[in-house]
């Protein structure tokens, strides 16, 4: 997959995650999968499991990442984050690109289950790109607040002035 033709966003958060070739990932809200392959060609061992409710987006990442989904590093799964099966292992990263969900005060049960399935020390790492810095500053202080709610250590990773990255971690 040439970088060329991916979407400055994409690119912005492969350099803010941890990733390492034998981590467990998770993305919520997964779409056509160009985070997935992007997550799946720094992994090894480990396996990204990509989440959406759309069963055509979620068709769409398995044609995309076919090769990955033959190797075993890359799953996806139709459903929403809080019925969605997990599989019975942690994760080590979570993360979700422009999935205004996290900034919203009924992201409870969401919230809840990605901090029981974060391995402890484990961290959600929420991206938002918006049309203007306003936009931006709001979700995440939205996004901040919901985190600290459920448990989560707070911080915010420096962006330019229309995205945020907010990430919690599970303490541990």
């Amino acid at each position: 997959m040439s970088t060329d033709l991916i979407a400055p966003r994409f690119r912005w958060a492969m350099e803010v995650l941890p990733l390492a070739p034998r981590l467990r990932v998770l993305e919520v809200g997964c779409g056509h999968g160009i985070a997935l392959g992007l997550v799946a060609a720094r992994l090894r061992e480990g396996c990204v499991l990509g989440v959406d409710r759309s069963e055509k987006m979620i068709s769409r990442a398995l044609r995309r990442n076919a090769d990955a989904v033959l190797a075993g590093r890359v799953v996806a799964r139709t459903g929403t984050l809080a019925e969605v099966d997990l599989g019975r292992e942690p994760f080590d990263v979570a993360f979700a690109i422009n999935v205004s969900l996290f900034a919203e005060d009924d992201a409870r049960a969401e919230l809840s289950r990605l901090r029981e399935r974060l391995r402890p020390g484990g961290a959600l790492f929420l991206f938002h790109e918006a049309p203007v810095a306003a936009h931006a500053e709001r979700f995440a202080a939205r996004a901040a607040r919901n985190l600290e709610a459920h448990g989560f250590n707070v911080r915010t990773v420096p962006a330019a002035p229309s995205r945020a990255c907010v990430v919690g971690q599970a303490s541990g």
